[in-house]
């Protein structure tokens, strides 16, 4: 099973997350798993042969990045013209906020993907930004069984 983790990240804090959550993820038997952050290059059609795809991005001024609105608007063309399809591939989210900014990715990023034709799961893994940089370890077991979690919800 193939499952790619691609998100964006400002200051490293949901870097940490994708890194943890590929982790949980490729504990699953059978699970191969790509991560990659918005600005490395890889092919879009890369989305559209992966299983299933976890979308990451902290809150930004009451939105996702810049970076990960500009790919999935990209991504979205791409859909629409028929290069890809991702109609009934599975996704998750997860991101994180310094103040108020959950709901980003409970309803923003969440919907983005959805437009684009993924079974998004229900639970979103939000974290804030000061849990991550003060204590990650505390933190770090909760995104891995994140990742674990959706995989074999999927196999």
């Amino acid at each position: 099973m193939k499952i790619m983790v691609v998100y964006d990240s400002r200051t490293g804090n949901t870097g940490k997350m994708a890194a943890a959550i590929a982790e949980g993820a490729r504990s699953s038997a059978g699970a191969e798993v790509e991560v990659k952050k918005l600005g490395e290059p890889f092919p879009l059609r890369a989305l559209g042969e992966a299983d299933a795809v976890l979308f990451g991005s902290p809150s930004h001024y009451g939105n996702v990045t810049d970076g990960m609105r500009g790919f999935m608007s990209n991504l979205g063309e791409y859909v629409k013209s028929g290069k890809m399809s991702v109609k009934g591939s599975r996704a998750a989210i997860f991101g994180s906020y310094g103040w108020d900014g959950a709901w980003v990715m409970e309803e923003k990023l969440k919907g983005m993907v959805q437009e684009l034709g993924y079974e998004v799961q229900e639970k979103v893994l939000v974290e804030t930004g000061t849990n991550i940089q003060y204590s990650a370890d505390k933190h770090t077991e909760k995104w891995k069984n994140f990742g674990a979690d959706f995989v074999k919800s999927i196999a």
